[in-house]
Protein backbone atom coordinates (compact mmCIF):
# COMPACT_ATOMS: atom_id res chain seq x y z
CA UNK A 1 0.00 0.00 0.00
CA UNK A 2 1.50 3.32 -0.97
CA UNK A 3 1.92 6.18 1.43
CA UNK A 4 -0.20 8.47 -0.66
CA UNK A 5 -3.03 5.95 -0.70
CA UNK A 6 -3.09 5.92 3.06
CA UNK A 7 -2.58 9.53 3.92
CA UNK A 8 -2.14 11.84 0.97
CA UNK A 9 -2.86 15.52 1.19
CA UNK A 10 -3.73 17.90 -1.61
CA UNK A 11 -3.03 21.59 -1.45
CA UNK A 12 -5.90 23.96 -1.92
CA UNK A 13 -4.63 27.50 -1.75
CA UNK A 14 -7.39 29.23 0.10
CA UNK A 15 -5.46 32.15 1.51
CA UNK A 16 -2.04 33.07 2.76
CA UNK A 17 -2.26 35.96 5.16
CA UNK A 18 0.50 38.43 4.49
CA UNK A 19 1.50 39.72 7.88
CA UNK A 20 3.83 42.70 7.64
CA UNK A 21 5.42 42.40 11.02
CA UNK A 22 9.03 43.06 11.80
CA UNK A 23 9.99 39.80 13.46
CA UNK A 24 13.01 39.68 15.67
CA UNK A 25 13.51 36.07 14.71
CA UNK A 26 13.73 36.71 10.95
CA UNK A 27 16.90 35.23 9.48
CA UNK A 28 17.63 33.07 12.48
CA UNK A 29 18.52 29.50 11.48
CA UNK A 30 17.62 26.81 13.94
CA UNK A 31 16.95 23.15 14.53
CA UNK A 32 13.72 23.44 16.46
CA UNK A 33 13.02 21.71 19.76
CA UNK A 34 9.95 19.52 20.10
CA UNK A 35 8.00 22.30 21.82
CA UNK A 36 9.02 24.77 19.10
CA UNK A 37 7.94 22.30 16.41
CA UNK A 38 4.51 21.98 18.02
CA UNK A 39 4.24 25.76 18.24
CA UNK A 40 5.33 26.13 14.60
CA UNK A 41 2.59 23.83 13.35
CA UNK A 42 0.00 25.42 15.62
CA UNK A 43 0.80 28.99 14.52
CA UNK A 44 2.94 28.96 11.36
CA UNK A 45 2.33 32.65 10.61
CA UNK A 46 4.16 33.54 13.83
CA UNK A 47 7.31 31.98 12.33
CA UNK A 48 7.04 33.70 8.96
CA UNK A 49 10.53 34.55 7.65
CA UNK A 50 12.35 32.35 10.14
CA UNK A 51 14.90 29.86 8.84
CA UNK A 52 14.80 26.22 9.82
CA UNK A 53 17.22 23.35 9.31
CA UNK A 54 17.36 19.62 9.98
CA UNK A 55 13.61 19.19 9.52
CA UNK A 56 12.89 15.53 8.79
CA UNK A 57 9.85 14.86 6.62
CA UNK A 58 8.20 12.00 4.74
CA UNK A 59 6.87 12.83 1.29
CA UNK A 60 3.29 11.81 0.54
CA UNK A 61 2.81 13.52 -2.83
CA UNK A 62 4.79 15.45 -5.44
CA UNK A 63 2.99 18.19 -7.40
CA UNK A 64 4.06 20.62 -10.11
CA UNK A 65 2.42 24.00 -9.56
CA UNK A 66 3.15 26.92 -11.89
CA UNK A 67 6.75 25.94 -12.51
CA UNK A 68 7.41 25.00 -8.91
CA UNK A 69 7.69 21.57 -7.34
CA UNK A 70 5.60 21.10 -4.19
CA UNK A 71 6.62 18.26 -1.89
CA UNK A 72 3.64 17.50 0.32
CA UNK A 73 4.79 15.78 3.46
CA UNK A 74 4.34 15.11 7.16
CA UNK A 75 6.75 16.02 9.91
CA UNK A 76 5.07 13.64 12.36
CA UNK A 77 4.94 10.75 9.92
CA UNK A 78 4.04 8.18 12.57
CA UNK A 79 0.72 9.87 13.30
CA UNK A 80 0.38 11.59 9.90
CA UNK A 81 0.30 14.98 11.59
CA UNK A 82 2.10 18.28 11.06
CA UNK A 83 1.47 18.62 7.32
CA UNK A 84 4.18 20.47 5.43
CA UNK A 85 4.52 21.83 1.90
CA UNK A 86 8.11 22.22 0.69
CA UNK A 87 8.58 24.48 -2.35
CA UNK A 88 11.34 23.95 -4.95
CA UNK A 89 12.07 26.25 -7.87
CA UNK A 90 13.04 23.40 -10.14
CA UNK A 91 13.22 19.65 -10.02
CA UNK A 92 16.95 18.92 -10.10
CA UNK A 93 16.38 15.60 -8.37
CA UNK A 94 13.33 13.39 -8.68
CA UNK A 95 11.34 12.78 -5.53
CA UNK A 96 8.83 10.05 -4.81
CA UNK A 97 6.11 9.50 -2.27
CA UNK A 98 7.29 7.54 0.73
CA UNK A 99 10.81 8.99 0.63
CA UNK A 100 12.32 10.72 3.63
CA UNK A 101 14.06 14.07 3.34
CA UNK A 102 15.98 16.49 5.55
CA UNK A 103 15.11 20.09 4.75
CA UNK A 104 16.80 23.44 5.28
CA UNK A 105 14.83 26.49 4.24
CA UNK A 106 12.78 29.55 5.11
CA UNK A 107 9.28 29.42 6.55
CA UNK A 108 6.83 31.26 4.29
CA UNK A 109 3.84 30.85 6.59
CA UNK A 110 0.75 28.68 6.57
CA UNK A 111 -1.38 27.21 3.82
CA UNK A 112 -4.67 25.32 4.05
CA UNK A 113 -4.59 21.72 2.84
CA UNK A 114 -7.19 18.98 2.80
CA UNK A 115 -6.80 15.24 3.19
CA UNK A 116 -8.58 12.48 1.26
CA UNK A 117 -11.61 12.75 3.53
CA UNK A 118 -11.95 16.48 2.97
CA UNK A 119 -10.67 17.49 6.38
CA UNK A 120 -8.93 20.85 6.33
CA UNK A 121 -5.59 21.34 8.05
CA UNK A 122 -3.10 24.17 8.26
CA UNK A 123 0.24 23.15 6.79
CA UNK A 124 3.59 24.85 7.23
CA UNK A 125 4.91 26.15 3.93
CA UNK A 126 8.70 26.19 3.48
CA UNK A 127 10.86 27.55 0.68
CA UNK A 128 13.67 25.01 0.42
CA UNK A 129 17.32 26.04 0.33
CA UNK A 130 18.71 22.54 0.66
CA UNK A 131 17.12 19.09 0.61
CA UNK A 132 18.86 15.83 1.36
CA UNK A 133 17.33 12.39 0.86
CA UNK A 134 17.77 10.25 3.96
CA UNK A 135 16.92 6.75 5.13
CA UNK A 136 14.03 6.05 7.48
CA UNK A 137 16.53 5.05 10.15
CA UNK A 138 18.01 8.57 10.03
CA UNK A 139 14.61 10.25 9.89
CA UNK A 140 13.62 8.42 13.08
CA UNK A 141 16.59 9.07 15.40
CA UNK A 142 17.79 6.44 17.84
CA UNK A 143 18.03 7.26 21.53
CA UNK A 144 20.89 4.80 21.84
CA UNK A 145 22.87 2.54 19.50
CA UNK A 146 25.05 -0.48 20.15
CA UNK A 147 27.73 -1.55 17.66
CA UNK A 148 27.57 -5.34 17.81
CA UNK A 149 29.43 -7.33 15.13
CA UNK A 150 27.92 -10.63 16.33
CA UNK A 151 28.21 -13.59 13.91
CA UNK A 152 26.25 -16.85 13.89
CA UNK A 153 27.09 -19.53 11.30
CA UNK A 154 25.17 -22.58 10.21
CA UNK A 155 25.76 -24.82 7.17
CA UNK A 156 27.42 -22.16 5.02
CA UNK A 157 25.11 -19.36 6.10
CA UNK A 158 26.46 -16.50 8.22
CA UNK A 159 24.22 -14.03 9.98
CA UNK A 160 25.78 -10.88 11.40
CA UNK A 161 24.05 -8.38 13.66
CA UNK A 162 26.00 -5.23 12.92
CA UNK A 163 24.16 -2.77 15.14
CA UNK A 164 21.08 -2.39 17.31
CA UNK A 165 19.22 0.91 17.66
CA UNK A 166 16.87 1.76 20.49
CA UNK A 167 14.26 4.40 19.67
CA UNK A 168 11.55 5.64 22.01
CA UNK A 169 9.28 2.70 21.20
CA UNK A 170 11.23 0.31 18.94
CA UNK A 171 14.43 -1.62 18.50
CA UNK A 172 16.06 -1.83 15.09
CA UNK A 173 18.25 -4.84 14.31
CA UNK A 174 20.76 -4.21 11.52
CA UNK A 175 21.31 -7.62 9.96
CA UNK A 176 23.56 -9.00 7.24
CA UNK A 177 23.19 -12.54 5.90
CA UNK A 178 25.89 -14.10 3.71
CA UNK A 179 25.19 -17.25 1.73
CA UNK A 180 28.42 -19.23 1.28
CA UNK A 181 26.60 -22.45 0.45
CA UNK A 182 26.07 -23.81 -3.06
CA UNK A 183 22.29 -23.41 -2.87
CA UNK A 184 19.83 -20.57 -2.90
CA UNK A 185 18.70 -19.39 0.54
CA UNK A 186 15.37 -17.86 1.47
CA UNK A 187 15.07 -16.03 4.78
CA UNK A 188 11.90 -14.89 6.54
CA UNK A 189 12.57 -11.59 8.34
CA UNK A 190 8.84 -11.04 8.74
CA UNK A 191 8.72 -14.20 10.88
CA UNK A 192 11.78 -13.39 13.01
CA UNK A 193 11.26 -12.67 16.68
CA UNK A 194 12.83 -11.40 19.87
CA UNK A 195 12.38 -13.09 23.25
CA UNK A 196 12.97 -11.38 26.57
CA UNK A 197 11.88 -12.17 30.12
CA UNK A 198 9.36 -14.78 28.96
CA UNK A 199 7.81 -12.52 26.32
CA UNK A 200 7.97 -13.01 22.56
CA UNK A 201 8.00 -9.99 20.26
CA UNK A 202 7.22 -10.44 16.58
CA UNK A 203 7.78 -8.10 13.64
CA UNK A 204 5.04 -5.54 13.06
CA UNK A 205 4.21 -6.37 9.43
CA UNK A 206 1.96 -3.29 9.22
CA UNK A 207 4.82 -0.91 9.94
CA UNK A 208 5.42 0.77 6.57
CA UNK A 209 7.92 3.37 7.78
CA UNK A 210 10.96 1.16 7.21
CA UNK A 211 10.17 -0.15 3.73
CA UNK A 212 13.35 1.45 2.35
CA UNK A 213 15.62 -0.67 4.58
CA UNK A 214 13.91 -4.05 4.31
CA UNK A 215 16.23 -7.02 3.84
CA UNK A 216 15.80 -9.17 0.72
CA UNK A 217 14.19 -12.57 1.26
CA UNK A 218 16.11 -14.49 -1.42
CA UNK A 219 19.92 -14.74 -1.32
CA UNK A 220 21.72 -16.51 -4.15
CA UNK A 221 24.80 -18.64 -3.62
CA UNK A 222 27.84 -16.46 -2.98
CA UNK A 223 25.79 -13.32 -2.30
CA UNK A 224 24.77 -11.30 0.75
CA UNK A 225 21.76 -9.28 1.84
CA UNK A 226 21.55 -6.51 4.42
CA UNK A 227 18.67 -4.66 6.03
CA UNK A 228 16.88 -3.68 9.20
CA UNK A 229 14.26 -5.62 11.18
CA UNK A 230 12.11 -3.66 13.61
CA UNK A 231 10.44 -4.79 16.82
CA UNK A 232 8.63 -3.23 19.75
CA UNK A 233 11.14 -1.74 22.18
CA UNK A 234 12.51 -4.07 24.83
CA UNK A 235 14.52 -3.40 27.97
CA UNK A 236 18.15 -2.89 26.89
CA UNK A 237 19.32 -3.80 30.39
CA UNK A 238 17.92 -7.36 30.31
CA UNK A 239 19.16 -10.40 28.31
CA UNK A 240 17.29 -11.19 25.08
CA UNK A 241 17.41 -13.54 22.09
CA UNK A 242 16.90 -12.80 18.41
CA UNK A 243 15.99 -15.57 15.96
CA UNK A 244 15.92 -15.54 12.16
CA UNK A 245 14.52 -18.50 10.25
CA UNK A 246 14.95 -19.61 6.67
CA UNK A 247 15.22 -22.39 4.10
CA UNK A 248 18.27 -23.53 2.14
CA UNK A 249 17.51 -25.11 -1.20
CA UNK A 250 13.99 -26.44 -1.39
CA UNK A 251 13.42 -27.92 2.04
CA UNK A 252 16.39 -27.61 4.42
CA UNK A 253 15.12 -25.38 7.23
CA UNK A 254 17.51 -23.48 9.46
CA UNK A 255 17.48 -20.86 12.19
CA UNK A 256 20.11 -18.36 13.27
CA UNK A 257 19.86 -17.66 16.99
CA UNK A 258 21.59 -14.72 18.64
CA UNK A 259 21.83 -14.62 22.42
CA UNK A 260 22.54 -11.33 24.18
CA UNK A 261 23.55 -11.61 27.81
CA UNK A 262 24.34 -8.77 30.19
CA UNK A 263 27.98 -8.50 31.10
Amino acid sequence: MSVSTRHSIKVIIISLLTVLIGLAMVGCSSSFSESQINELYAKPEDFKGKSIKNLNLQIVAVDNVKGEVHLQSFQDFRKYEHPTVVILDKKDISYEEGEFIKVKGKIIGGVTVVDEEGVEMTAVKIKAKKIKKIKSTEAIPAEDSIEVGYDVKENGITGTIEKIDFTSDEIRVYLKVKNSSNQKVEIFPEHSFVEQDGNKYEVDVNNYLYEDVHISNVIKSGESASGVIVFKRIDPNLPFNFTLEGIKGNKSEFSLEFNFENE
